[in-house]
């Protein structure tokens, strides 16, 4: 397929994905509960309507806001512009509810563009905000997509031909490198010096616990260090505060981009937004912003009476001014900021080429595995040179559309990349420094053809040797496989949440849970985690231990705990395992302990899976096979 065809296939099956994910949103406001949709964000209650205007093209704008509350943090911090919201109107109005989306966006106050004409009827009360996805993060990939491939005769046209197999990337002469961090293993030193060397792209490997980002950050330094200027970039907000904590100390001029809310707190003074109230042009800014909001509330020379017209319609003139001077200043020192900053860091989805111009000289990406090519051609499209850093045999992008994902976008730019690029331009990191040694292998014997090496200072350490920690028959071990079958622990479909659940097997793991923390464990080091966010749910109805950590497989990708409990849930007389088949996920969740994992799972159901075989297999073989029977209730 060619370059025009690849790229016009792309933008097919993102119209694609763009629907199902709004279509899912909408089903999400209608099945978790209000106060949960709340404290993530992602619904603001008891909006006030302040009145509609007219905006571009005609469109009907309304505009909402709310009284601060005693709350963490202001309530559209999860919104911005772009994001699509369900708007739902006080009853008795017509229609109950429209869709919309967020024209601009404040901490307490909000513009929301109306999709279709203003109600009809509109009754006294409060308004709920719904947040539905952003299509401002699909108009950047569109764009992206486009830009690649019209690209000619420069460097995202030359990354486009190596993507497509067009081009054998170039790789230039080996250079002596002074590390930043010589603690690097040999293997992380090698993939520093390829891609160092690389001209155009090169691949890295990064099994669990070896290390991945901190090669990132050395290879950012060594660019830095020769005077380019880097942008770090990652599919989510906690993978790219990951690349920002272990730039901090470092010297370099860092700015993260996102809203301050999506950013770690003890890395916030990075933040653009933070950057700019500190800037002294910034206060001219304020001024600007004060004084409209002072004219906004002011009341006419008539006392309470309303505005007259031509009154109204001149203050509302000078209103829209004020705001139009202090966002074409924000937006000036904005783009100074970034462009003094030898590391911009963001989201791939959170670069907006209004403020982010081309002119890197080098683009890591990070977690690269975990995005859909779409989104990487974000950032990709501003830079000279790639990176790419991830780990294909952990969970791939989310993909809604399942008619797109057949279609090719679940195949990401690092899955295309591995089978084109030459082996002197990929490097496998194969030290890693999570794991015990017997909880590593079963992983590295299926997914990394046996290449992985504990270090000595994890080899053999068990959670016994943890801090106030009693050797126990758990404790003084690293893998245990608890086995339910013929223990009766049905499995049942949750229709709220639309997932599996197994109370038989979550309260079995509650059991094994408190004989952990009966040993000493610290709930802070311990994670219940499984793959179904019913179970979840359930366990968190069962559990109620301050600091204990209880989620799911997926939202646990790049984290780690001493000690895991996995609920596998699964268990069935057909033997159904569901998406328990994309083993990927089972990596990752086999991963996540350092010093001792317990899985929990009917082998009679999971055993049918060769895969959940060999493990069960292994843990025999290891010694670390247990029967429920030993736990009775």
């Amino acid at each position: 397929m060619g370059g025009k065809e690849h790229f016009e296939r792309l933008q097919t099956l993102l119209e694609l994905e763009r629907e199902a994910e709004k279509e899912e949103r909408l089903r999400e406001v209608r099945r978790f509960p209000l106060a949960t949709r709340e404290a993530l964000g992602k619904t603001v209650t008891g909006l006030v309507l302040q009145g509609f205007e007219s905006g571009p093209g005609g469109m009907v704008l309304a505009v909402l806001s709310r009284e601060p509350r005693a709350e963490e943090f202001a309530p559209f911090h999860a919104m911005s512009g772009g994001d699509n919201v369900l708007l739902t109107l006080p009853a008795g109005s017509d229609p109950a509810e429209c869709e919309g989306t967020l024209y601009k966006v404040e901490e307490y106050r909000a513009v929301v563009a109306l999709k279709g004409p203003e109600p009809a009827l509109l009754a006294r009360g409060s308004w709920q905000a719904d947040l539905l996805g952003s299509d401002a993060t699909y108009r950047r990939m569109k764009k992206a997509l486009v830009t690649a491939a019209e690209a000619k005769k420069n460097r995202t046209a030359l990354l486009r031909e190596i993507f497509l197999g067009e081009t054998v990337p170039k790789k230039s002469r080996a250079q002596k490198i002074r590390f930043f961090n010589e603690s690097l293993n040999e293997f992380q030193k090698e993939a520093v010096a390829r891609s160092v060397s690389a001209a155009d792209v090169s691949l890295i490997h990064g099994p669990p616990g070896t290390g991945k980002t901190t090669v990132l950050v050395e290879i950012i330094r060594q660019a830095a260090a020769a005077g380019g200027r880097v942008l770090a970039t990652a599919p989510s907000n906690i993978a790219v505060d990951n690349i920002l904590e272990k730039l901090e100390g470092s010297g370099l001029r860092l700015v993260r981009l996102g809203h301050p809310a999506r950013t770690l707190e003890p890395l916030r003074r990075h933040n653009l937004a933070v950057l700019l109230d500190e800037d002294p042009g910034y206060a001219e800014v304020k001024e600007l912003d004060a004084w409209r909001e002072r004219l906004s509330k002011r009341r006419s020379r008539f006392g309470r009476a309303q505005l007259g017209y031509e009154e109204k319609q001149k203050r509302e003139r000078e209103i829209a001014r004020l705001w139009r001077e202090a966002r074409d200043i924000e937006s000036e020192i904005s783009r100074r900021l970034i462009a003094s900053a030898q590391v911009v860091l963001s989201t791939h989805g959170g670069l907006s080429r209004g403020l982010v111009k081309a002119g890197f000289d080098l683009v890591a990406l990070d977690e690269a595995s975990q995005a859909t090519e779409p989104l990487s051609w974000i950032p990709l499209g501003l830079g000279e040179k790639a990176v790419f850093a991830g780990d294909s045999m952990q969970l791939p992008p989310t993909i809604y559309s399942k008619d797109a994902a057949k279609g090719g976008l679940a195949i990401t730019l690092f899955d295309r990349l591995k089978e084109i690029l030459p082996q002197n331009l990929q490097s496998l990191l194969r030290v890693q420094y999570r794991m015990h040694e017997s909880i590593m292998r079963f992983s590295s014997d299926q997914f990394y053809e046996g290449k992985l090496i504990a270090d000595e200072s994890v080899r053999q350490h068990t959670a016994a040797e943890l801090p106030n920690v009693e050797a126990t028959e758990f404790t003084s071990v690293p893998l245990v496989y608890v086995d339910t079958a013929g223990a009766g622990f049905a499995e049942d479909w949750n229709e709220l949440l639309e997932s599996r659940e197994n109370l038989g097997e979550a309260k079995l793991v509650v059991k094994l849970m408190q004989k952990l923390l009966a040993a000493g464990i610290d709930p802070r080091r311990l994670a219940l985690i499984t793959p179904y966010v019913a179970q979840v749910k359930m366990l968190k109805s069962l559990v109620k231990v301050p600091g204990l950590e209880i989620g799911s497989v997926d939202g646990f990708q790049g984290r780690e705990k001493e000690a895991v409990l996995v609920s596998l849930v699964r268990s069935n007389e057909s033997g159904e395992v569901g998406f328990l088949s994309d083993v990927r996920r089972m990596n990752v969740a086999m991963t996540r302990a350092r010093r001792l994992l317990i899985v929990v799972g009917d082998s009679a159901t999971i055993g049918r899976h060769p895969f959940y075989s060999r493990f069960i297999d292994y843990a025999q073989s290891a010694g670390s096979h247990r029967s429920s029977y030993e736990f009775p209730a």
